[in-house]
């Protein structure tokens, strides 16, 4: 199989073979990242072991981060150790990106403990394609990230809790609703999302609280309002009301407890006194 590598004179093409030996041998680290790039395209499970030796060896960044990139394209698991401790180990934050995300493609109980471990890294980036990478994970990476809900770190906690919304699964319920009081406001924000993306009526009281606390921050009641149109349970039908009424006039903590209002009427109409549809008259158009 041959492949065109685009040069600045013109196309050249190269077989699987000269991409390997251009990987290990090419003294320009551009042929060297561009070699392990169009590897990783090429789909052949035989360019594994040499891309990880790269990845381990080669002493320029970008060939590492293209390596880190294309084992994730390739989807061998041989690759998932060295992986691990490309995100744990190597010095350049572009590297442990490739890595975390390669991470997450390839999945596994095994990629959770150091991706939840990447969620306290010292980069931003980092850290929110680790987030990413446990989410595209999913179910698996639960229990860790409930764990992680009381790490000492506030972007660890407002990572985890983002995380856990996205998976969905309802076991982290309980522990998400304690993330409403937390010191935080940023966790607080996720908190109320996720819940809403947990979608358990088990929320509606916590979050009716945190909608009606007027010391609260207007974001998070907000967001308390949303979740609770999400979630269409009609005991919040009286405290949306409340708060609208309650209004001089309409900001935008009361336009969203209208629309949730609204939400949760269309969807329990049939059980809700005097909320049917009317009917129109006879002859009516």
């Amino acid at each position: 199989m041959t492949i065109s590598v685009n040069s600045k004179k013109k196309q050249v093409k190269k077989s699987f073979d000269e991409l390997l030996n251009d990987l290990r041998t090419s003294n320009s680290e551009k042929v060297r990242y561009n070699a392990a790039r169009i590897l990783g395209e090429m789909g052949d499970s035989s360019a594994v072991e040499p891309l990880i030796d790269v990845l381990k060896n080669d002493k320029n960044g970008s060939v590492r981060l293209y390596a880190a990139r294309a084992l994730g394209e390739l989807g061998d698991t041989k690759a998932t150790t060295h992986l691990i401790e490309s995100l744990r180990e190597d010095r350049n934050v572009d590297v442990r990106v490739r890595a975390a995300r390669a991470l997450g493609r390839l999945g596994g109980a095994i990629v959770v403990e150091p991706l939840v471990e990447a969620l306290n890294d010292e980069n931003p980036q980092v850290c929110i394609t680790a987030t990413d990478a446990l989410i595209e994970i999913g179910d698996v990476a639960t229990d860790a990230l409930i764990e992680s809900l009381d790490h000492e770190k506030v972007n660890v906690r407002c990572d985890a809790t983002r995380a856990l919304g996205e998976i969905g699964n309802k076991k982290a319920v309980d522990k998400v609703i304690n993330m409403l009081y937390d010191e935080w406001v940023n966790v607080r924000i996720y908190a109320v999302t996720s819940l809403g993306k947990l979608n358990d009526t088990k929320a509606v009281p916590a979050l009716i609280d945190v909608m009606k606390n007027r010391s609260e921050n207007e974001l998070v009641r907000a967001g308390a309002a949303a979740a609770l149109g999400v979630l269409r349970d009609t005991r919040a039908l009286m405290p949306l009301r409340e708060l609208i009424m309650e209004a001089e006039e309409l900001g935008e903590l009361e336009d969203t407890a209208l629309k949730s209002f609204k939400k949760i009427m269309a969807a329990n109409w049939q059980s809700i006194p005097g909320a049917a549809p009317a009917k129109k008259p006879v002859g009516a158009f």
